[in-house]
């Protein structure tokens, strides 16, 4: 995982702390959100990203992408008031997005990867 988190420090401008706090988050988003089964899958593909989504996946987001999304229950629209707390505006949030799934695509399976983000609502656009 420390290769996509340089990786994402890199692309998007921002510390290796703030990286890897991003790169969890989206872990945790597909983690929570996805097939069970096939993120398993993919996970096991990809060293440290079970271990890193389950470290940023039961905090909750505040501010009003936070209050929003708990109030509808949306995992994307948490994962992006989270990332907003991180301090990622929105373009940062699209290129991580883009980053972390072309790293698993890179790693993994590349159907798999399509259809786990096709499963999640907004993730599919990355793909």
């Amino acid at each position: 995982m420390q290769d996509l988190i340089d990786r994402v420090a890199t692309k998007l401008g921002i510390d290796g702390a703030t990286a890897q706090k991003a790169v969890g988050i989206v872990l945790s988003l597909v983690r929570q959100n996805g097939d069970r089964a096939k993120v398993d899958e993919l996970f096991a593909m990809l060293p440290g990203a079970d271990d890193l989504a389950r470290s940023h996946g039961d905090k909750p987001a505040g501010g009003l992408f936070g209050a929003l999304a708990g109030a509808i229950g949306s995992g994307p629209m948490m994962a992006l008031a989270k990332l907003q707390q991180a301090g990622l505006d929105t373009e940062q949030s699209k290129t991580l997005g883009k980053e972390v799934l072309a790293y698993a695509r890179e790693r993994g399976d590349e159907r798999l990867v399509k259809d786990i983000a096709g499963s999640i609502p907004g993730l599919s656009d990355y793909v």
